[in-house]
């Protein structure tokens, strides 16, 4: 039996699994989650992990949320700077495999179960039709699949960074604000929860609404007003705060529909990250498929896409592990 490590690197944490190679497959061993805040850097997350591992792998491969480029990435949203060479050479690793954290998400749609799967839009998915995964969380990362002619491939998208297009006063209104602060106003800006708080801050600050005392309290005392302002929008305790999620929510909803145009996702649209599932009981199918097949003559086509939210934060993690698989068995197929 052989072994190897998987890992997903996200904005605010990192899970890492040990892997063994049987017969025709593979099967997790253990694993583990990290607050990458709690680290100066990625090499220092193998290190624990590693350490006194009774079974130690040949071969380790990363989802990494950020553009890679000859086997490097500086990480969009944490700083992190990743170099596969140097992982190699200083965990002695035989080969060191880097994906774009959403193709890592995109690998697993595959291998998810319906368990998995939170189904907005049933559809009607059109065999090897293209597909569409993006995933609001530190950031807003894209990715999608085509069929190849014996299955799916992945590949990456930086779509989160394109530009913000408002589809409603309030938005044009947001975009207004955001503009006089910044020189580009992205869809990450607004859809992820580093743009929660540029919305709530337009509200709040651009638009007059009001804050109560023990919420602003609240706020005050928080390292990230993200979840706090979640919180209060679930309980709908907080005009503010629901209001924040219904434009976070409806923004989306308009990105999705964008993604399944340009990459023409027939065979459905996949949301995952870390939000979405803590978000479902305000999430409103209805207000959310308006908002998708509001494309003009592209309506009908978009109306036919299947729409899921992946519910398992382990999508990511388990197509890294896929994807290590796979690179092994070729390696072994071509020896």
């Amino acid at each position: 039996m052989g072994y190897f490590l998987a890992g997903d690197l996200g904005g605010t944490k990192t899970l890492m699994a040990l892997y063994g190679t049987k017969d025709h497959g593979y099967a997790l061993i253990r694993e583990q989650r990290f607050a990458n805040r709690d680290y100066a850097d990625f090499s220092g997350i193998i290190a624990d992990f590693l350490h006194d591992s009774e079974n130690y792998p040949q071969v380790a491969a990363f989802g990494v949320a950020g553009p890679i480029a000859e086997g490097c990435v500086r990480m969009t949203n944490l700083g992190w700077f990743i170099d596969q060479q140097a992982l190699r050479e200083q965990f002695r690793f035989a080969d060191v495999l880097l994906l774009n954290d959403l193709v890592a998400v995109a690998q697993s749609v595959s291998i998810l179960s319906p368990e998995d799967l939170w189904v907005v839009n049933p559809g009607t998915p059109v065999p090897q039709g293209s597909m569409a995964v993006l995933a609001p969380g530190t950031g807003l990362g894209e990715a999608y699949l085509c069929w190849n002619g014996t299955d799916y491939a992945a590949y990456p998208s930086e779509g989160g960074h394109a530009d913000f297009a408002p589809t409603s006063k309030t938005e044009q209104a947001l975009l207004s604000f955001l503009l006089a602060e910044h020189d580009h106003v992205s869809y990450e800006m607004i859809c992820s929860g580093r743009g929660i708080p540029n919305i709530f801050r337009y509200l709040t600050q651009g638009a007059g609404m009001k804050v109560a005392p023990d919420l602003q309290k609240e706020l005050e005392a928080a390292s990230d007003i993200t979840p706090v302002l979640m919180g209060h929008a679930l309980k709908k305790d907080s005009e503010v705060a629901r209001l924040t999620l219904e434009i976070f929510l409806s923004v989306l909803a308009s990105e999705a529909g964008n993604m399944a145009i340009k990459f023409l996702s027939t065979g459905g649209l996949y949301m995952g990250g870390g939000m979405l599932p803590r978000l479902r009981s305000a999430f409103d199918r209805k207000n959310f498929m308006e908002r998708f097949v509001s494309k003009g003559r592209m309506s009908g086509i978009l109306s036919n896409i299947p729409v899921k939210i992946i519910m398992t934060e382990r999508a990511g993690l388990n197509g890294v592990a896929l994807s290590a698989f796979r690179a092994i068995r070729e390696q072994h197929a071509y020896r």
